[in-house]
């Protein structure tokens, strides 16, 4: 998204220099003309020629103008994706820092039940070692042995007490930490969905269409569309008719027929909808 910028200014520079280049040639084409009509003793002629350049230069000098504000508009909007594409990779790296912290925890759940595993094992060897003595003759040696083994049994036995509320705190952080990547993982799917709704949204304000006709006792407009233009007659997403920065109106389609769409407006209080005004889609507002 940083690239944007530095495309912008390039397309706007572009448009004024575009602006320049044509009101110079029309320049040169004046001079031929007063040149190719027998110098400047024709004054009416030179007059012409000089008013009709200067006017197509004006004209050719607004719309540079226009299409500079348009640019910047349509830059502002890729700003607020671009934000909204941000917010979407801090969640990302927020996700895996708890995959992270739960896949910690796991290890260290699987360290406790190792330890608590060797500590069972222990008990049992105690317990074969206790079989073994019943063949001592001895009893004084048999019942040393015994206390030797109920000994070992219960440091055993502490122990696994010791290791069971580590154990379990281990098991209820790790379920946290399962719960927390879940909610993580549910975030970022719904920051997917707002992209990819803001996206789909802005790639049909790409179109743009200028006013044909006004038809004022019927409140009713006609311009021309293109077939992949997506406009569909009753189209809950309002189109908007502008004029310069201001805008002048709201429309709603009433019907398509080939390349022409009849719709139907409501101007703003004070405005009125004039042939050559812009028609737009209603701008997204991002995420």
């Amino acid at each position: 998204m940083k690239i944007l910028p530095f495309v912008t200014v390039f397309a706007v520079l572009g448009l004024g220099s575009a602006a320049i280049m044509y009101s110079m040639q029309q320049q040169e084409i004046m001079e031929m003309a007063v040149k190719a009509s027998g110098g400047i003793s024709d004054q009416g002629g030179m007059s012409d020629v000089r008013n009709k350049a200067r006017t197509e230069a004006e004209e050719a000098d607004s719309k540079a103008t226009a299409a500079k504000k348009l640019t910047e508009a349509e830059y502002t909007n890729l700003n607020g994706a671009g934000q909204a594409i941000e917010k979407r990779e801090a969640a990302e790296r927020l996700l895996e820092e708890k995959v992270t912290y739960r896949d910690t925890m796991a290890s260290e759940l699987e360290s406790t039940k190792e330890r608590h595993k060797e500590a069972m094992q222990q008990a049992d060897e105690m317990l074969a070692t206790m079989r073994t003595l019943e063949d001592l003759a001895n009893v004084a040696d048999l019942s040393e042995a015994v206390a030797t083994f109920e000994d070992v049994v219960a440091k055993a036995k502490e122990k696994k007490a010791e290791l069971e509320p580590e154990l379990e705190g281990l098991i209820t952080a790790r379920e946290a930490a399962t719960k927390k990547v879940a909610d993580e993982t549910a975030e970022l799917a719904r920051l997917d969905k707002i992209n990819a709704d803001f996206e789909a949204v802005y790639r049909k304000n790409a179109h743009e269409y200028v006013v044909r006709v006004v038809d004022p006792a019927r409140s009713i407009i006609i311009f021309t569309a293109g077939r992949n233009s997506g406009l569909v007659a009753g189209d809950s997403t309002p189109l908007i008719v502008k004029r310069g920065n201001v805008t002048v109106g709201t429309l709603r389609v009433e019907s398509i027929n080939d390349a022409e769409v009849v719709a139907k407006y409501t101007c703003a209080p004070g405005q009125r909808i004039r042939v050559g005004d812009n028609i737009i889609h209603e701008k997204p507002h991002g995420s």
